[in-house]
């Protein structure tokens, strides 16, 4: 046989290494559409890689040499690969609940973690429930800051982990994570806190959720407010354009999370089988990862970021299954919406990372609905302009006219600093 010059070799071993590499992945990926458990998946794709490092070795990268030098290599890669993939290196301590966290038990054991926020002068009879983002986004502590200053104005004011998120159960399954599960537990959050009707304030994914819930439950809805607002039905991606917005020091923090070979094994699991996905890495493991991913593009969500942002309490389990277009299946609120007279407020900021198409989807589709725009404010709206939200959002539900504006136009206002989007 004649001997290949050494750099040809060289570059022809790399690339079979790489090809065992990547069928044992795929071996890995396959073996869950029969197994959850993660010792025998993990076991399929190290026997489909040791068969191609194998035959890579004799072939090419060693031949005629003794298997010693084959075993080294597996040896080696082997535990490269163990130390990479089977060491939960993320810190995974969770935050303590905050002081005054209550909970609700739902059907099935699980229970929600709510906060009240009492009204400082009992002046209005109907509550209101604030729906967190992301989805699987939650910051209670964070969020109560802002919506202190609606129960100074005599509401009283809840605010709930979603189910998966914060101080909420995880459910076993992650499959089980819906947007009509999620529909379903803010009726019986509704229930719990023993309200007829409540007004709704849905932040970004929790606009969606709002949307859902009021398609569905509108008799049980006097007014609503979306803020920031993820897509009606939840089918766009602004992904890019969030990331766009980094600087180069949080693009790598969040790139560096992301790229973690376990991480990365987690979220290609959640798409094939996220009952396994769940087996190999669990809840507190993922969420503490997700939680320093959120931290590292949280400057995002602002026109000028604060010297210090934080990762909350997510729930990264959530997040993954109510991404999926399967969370939404059997729900489109816009057929439902289109029907209602439910007074509604969208409030969108100058730098929002989601398109103003959605804002004005919104809009267009429930009737009785105005859309104001707020300049120097991003994604968190009410964190950078907290005042002129209070104000507004007061005035709202007061039936007093607005202190700003509202628009009428469909295109976007001069000074608007995010993506337009393409209005359905």
């Amino acid at each position: 046989m004649q001997r290949w010059p050494g750099l040809a070799r060289l570059c022809a071993c790399g690339a079979l290494v790489l090809l065992s590499v990547l069928a044992g992945l795929g071996a890995l990926l396959g073996a869950t559409s029969w197994t959850a458990r993660p010792v025998l998946f993990l076991a399929a794709g190290w026997a489909v890689f040791t068969l191609g490092l194998v035959t890579a070795s004799r072939l090419v990268c060693a031949p005629g040499r003794r298997w010693r030098v084959t075993m080294a290599w597996l040896a080696v890669l082997s535990a490269l690969g163990a130390a990479a993939v089977l060491w939960p290196d993320a810190g995974i301590t969770p935050p303590k609940p905050l002081p005054g966290t209550h909970w609700v038990r739902l059907s099935g054991g699980v229970r929600l973690a709510y906060l009240e926020l009492p009204a400082a002068r009992p002046v209005h009879a109907i509550p209101v429930i604030f729906l967190h983002g992301g989805p699987g986004m939650a910051d209670m502590g964070g969020d109560a800051i802002y919506l202190r200053r609606l129960a100074a104005d005599g509401y009283n004011v809840y605010l709930y982990d979603q189910l998966g998120v914060g101080e909420s159960s995880r459910l076993a399954n992650p499959a089980r994570y819906t947007v009509a599960g999620g529909v379903a537990n803010l009726e019986s959050f509704r229930k719990a806190i023993h309200a007829r009707r409540v007004d709704l304030i849905g932040y970004s994914w929790g606009a969606a959720l709002a949307a859902a819930y009021l398609a569905s439950h509108a008799h049980h809805v006097a007014k609503v407010v979306f803020v920031s607002p993820g897509a009606v039905g939840g089918q766009a991606n602004d992904l890019l354009e969030l990331l766009g917005r980094l600087d180069a020091a949080h693009l790598w923090a969040l790139l560096r999370q992301t790229l973690a070979p376990r991480a990365m094994l987690g979220w290609m699991l959640v798409q094939v089988n996220p009952r396994a996905a769940h087996a190999f890495a669990g809840d507190a493991e993922m969420d503490a990862r997700f939680r320093d991913m959120i931290a590292a593009f949280a400057p995002a969500f602002y026109c000028r970021p604060p010297a210090r942002t934080s990762g909350g309490h997510p729930g990264f389990y959530a997040l993954a299954m109510l991404l999926r277009r399967q969370a939404w299946r059997g729900v489109d609120p816009h057929a439902a919406l289109r029907r209602l007279a439910t007074p509604a407020l969208i409030l969108k900021g100058q730098c929002d990372y989601l398109s103003w198409a959605s804002a004005i989807d919104y809009r267009d589709t429930l009737r009785n609905a105005r859309l104001v725009y707020v300049p120097d404010a991003g994604h968190r709206l009410f964190a950078e302009r907290p005042r002129a939200f209070a104000a507004t959002v007061s005035a709202f539900l007061d039936g007093l006219p607005l202190p700003m504006a509202a628009m009428t136009q469909t295109s976007p206002p001069a000074g608007y600093d995010g993506p337009a989007g393409t209005v359905r």
